[in-house]
């Protein structure tokens, strides 16, 4: 199969080339009419859904003549920039869009409270792996890698890269870069003690040739490209060799030295501040200007402290199908502003698209709005509620007693209302439910309804058989007599006060004292990784493809991002007992169910076997307590962003909220 992006000979390329380099310095020419798109693909109908590869495209007689975005004619009439034929990979990756070819130009508003990913939109739609997953929330389909091939025991992968692809830089992206990320930063224990916990087993790559890696484990990971297309989205697995080679001293033997010049302790400590994997840790740095990315859009301006902008990656891999290359909108401007100003620049119509942050209580307010704000909002099939976890391996030895006797945690479920709740704040369109990864084929009605129906009397019951008696003023105490409380610190990110208020009364009832703290999302992940937090809510529910490939997500400690609790648990099973704290005899057997999961095949009757003892481990243990799932998310879309899916299977963390949906063909049009 020649690698020709108009399936011609190798002898009439460079005469494409030539006139394809002239097509593309006078902007958007197609030489193909029609805009196949999803709703009707014409001839243009590939193995995967949405998209399609150049030989199929040829295989249909159908023939691209690439065309560049007028953002870039001065750089390219300047020599600043090759022609497009020429930036693009041999064979880029052609998407059908959802409804129509887009136009080129203009800025796509958003928001964020803070510079963390946690509530920017933006750094969620533009992550790319080499794989993805497809709107359907369950097929993965190549991106930045063509294709792949399994080896029949699953304890090694072949990944087939793209042809000529490059990075924002215009520098060869090559089997190298993925190489330089698995070998010298994720397996380099300097840079990174603890690969497992990011990427579940030990990894090994090899370069076969510039366009083909081999990825190797110590154990089969069939869930590999489930992880990548997910969860496992956020943390590409590559990084530009030719740009971050000179911080490392496999590469730069003065790398040390060099760093220490700078004002860094080591090394290492200049690498990990450079490179991160949280993409929004880098953003607001001078030095994230300068790092080559395969994303759709990159740092625009000079990043501060109150917004950020990008502008379009002359060199992304994509093109629509009539051969413009993606991405159609020029720059994404997103501001940052605490929630009630987030609604009220909503409400104004300064916001183009929102799908963090939006909860369902203001859904009347942001529907009311409307008509002034020439937006639409939808209401997004929602995966989960919030869920609350009790420290039971907290710090302080008397709290840790309370929250790790089991009949805590169930006097606690069935003190909660989630009717009222279910009412009072989601309008009756949640489900009330135990904490349960969504769209599992192993659980029941009877795992979501498990011990969740309100019972007072029954709370009350077992509180006074462990001996927490009440005072005279009718709060209960410690068996010895002494003054109990609950603090319950928490971040808007997660929790939204309302609820933090609804269940705190529940808990006043049964005769428990809660005292409130709001804090930023980074103080409570840093106090649940330290086990000093006594109530923990950062815990998203995984769907069945992210429990697939990251089982961590639920055995304690069940977050990396923040733990609920077990950290030491973990770190003991981790370390095959050197390190850390044993667990009791259940914790063991979640971790060695999560051994077993992550080498049996999705949907085997093992991963079903597998599945049903883990949840049945969870919810006997009272592990993380649900409160109401299936609440639908609000969403905001402009009325002049176009392409976006009429209909979203869901907005959920773990799918990048709208990562799923290819932000990358939206575009604007008044």
């Amino acid at each position: 199969m020649q690698n020709s992006a108009i399936a011609v000979s190798y002898r009439r390329r460079a005469a494409f080339l030539a006139v394809a380099a002239f097509l593309g310095t006078f902007g958007a020419i197609s030489a193909y009419a029609q805009c196949p798109t999803v709703a009707d693909p014409q001839n243009l109908k590939g193995a995967y859904p949405e998209q399609v590869e150049v030989e199929e495209a040829a295989a249909a007689d159908v023939k691209l003549t690439y065309s560049d975005n007028p953002f870039f004619a001065a750089d390219v009439k300047a020599g600043k920039l090759p022609p497009v034929a020429q930036r693009l990979p041999e064979e880029p990756l052609i998407v059908l869009p959802y409804q129509e070819c887009g136009v080129y130009g203009g800025t796509l508003n958003g928001l964020a409270r803070a510079p963390e990913s946690g509530t920017s939109d933006i750094l969620s739609w533009r992550q790319v792996s080499l794989v993805r997953i497809s709107d359907d929330l369950q097929t993965i389909v190549p991106n930045v890698a063509k294709a792949w091939k399994w080896a029949d025991d699953y304890k090694s992968i072949e990944f087939t890269l793209r042809k000529g692809h490059k990075w924002s830089d215009g520098e060869p992206f090559t089997a190298d870069d993925v190489v330089f990320f698995f070998n010298d930063i994720v397996e380099n224990k300097d840079l990174h003690p603890d690969v497992t916990a990011e990427w579940g087993v030990n990894v090994k790559a090899e370069k076969i040739d510039d366009t083909h890696v081999k990825l190797s484990f110590d154990e089969p990971f069939p869930g590999l490209l489930t992880y990548m297309a997910t969860s496992g989205s956020y943390f590409a697995p590559f990084a530009p060799k030719h740009h971050f080679a000179k911080y490392h001293l496999t590469y730069n033997p003065k790398a040390d030295e060099e760093a220490k010049a700078a004002g860094f302790e080591s090394w290492v400590k200049e690498f990990n501040t450079f490179y991160n994997v949280w993409k929004d840790a880098e953003t607001l740095t001078p030095h994230a200007l300068t790092v080559p990315t395969l994303e759709s859009h990159i740092i625009e301006v000079d990043p501060d402290t109150q917004s950020r902008k990008f502008k379009p990656n002359p060199y992304y891999f994509k093109v629509d199908s009539s051969g413009q290359q993606l991405p159609y909108i020029d720059h994404h401007f997103e501001r940052f502003l605490n929630s009630d100003l987030q609604t009220l620049a909503i409400l104004n119509g300064e916001v183009d698209y929102k799908a963090q942050g939006p909860s369902l209580p203001e859904y009347p307010t942001l529907k009311e709005g409307e008509a002034k704000g020439k937006y639409d909002v939808r209401l997004v099939p929602g995966s989960f509620g919030p869920t609350l976890s009790f420290n039971i391996t907290h710090n302080n030895p008397k709290l840790r007693a309370i929250y790790a006797d089991l009949r805590f945690r169930q006097a606690i479920s069935h003190a909660i209302n989630r009717d009222e709740i279910n009412e009072v704040m989601y309008f009756g369109l949640g489900k009330p439910s135990q904490g349960l990864p969504a769209q599992l084929s192993f659980t029941t009605d009877a795992d979501h309804n498990y011990m969740i129906e309100y019972d007072v009397d029954k709370a009350n019951a077992l509180l006074d058989e462990m001996g927490m008696k009440r005072g005279s003023d009718g709060m209960r105490t410690y068996p010895d007599g002494s003054a109990f409380t609950i603090l319950w610190e928490y971040s808007t990110q997660m929790a939204l006060p309302e609820f933090v208020k609804l269940v705190s009364d529940y808990f006043k009832a049964v005769g428990l004292t809660v005292n409130v703290k709001e804090l930023t999302s980074a103080a409570t992940r840093e106090n649940a990784k330290a086990e000093t937090s006594d109530i923990n809510m950062e815990w998203d529910i995984p769907f069945e493809p992210t429990l697939v490939a990251d089982i961590n997500l639920y055995t304690p400690y069940y977050s990396e991002i923040s733990p609920l609790f077990g950290v030491k648990w973990r770190q003991w099973s981790e370390t095959n007992g050197a390190e850390g704290e044993e667990p009791p005899a259940w914790a063991k057997r979640m971790y060695e169910i999560a051994k077993e999961w992550k080498t049996v095949v999705p949907g085997s009757d093992r991963y079903i076997e597998l599945g049903k003892e883990l949840v049945k481990l969870n919810l006997e243990n009272m592990t993380i307590i649900g409160t109401i799932g299936e609440v639908p998310k609000p969403m905001i879309v402009s009325k002049r962003l176009h392409n976006v899916i009429p209909e979203m299977n869901t907005a959920h963390f773990n799918f990048g909220y709208s990562y799923a949906y290819r932000g990358d063909q939206w575009f604007i049009k008044e």
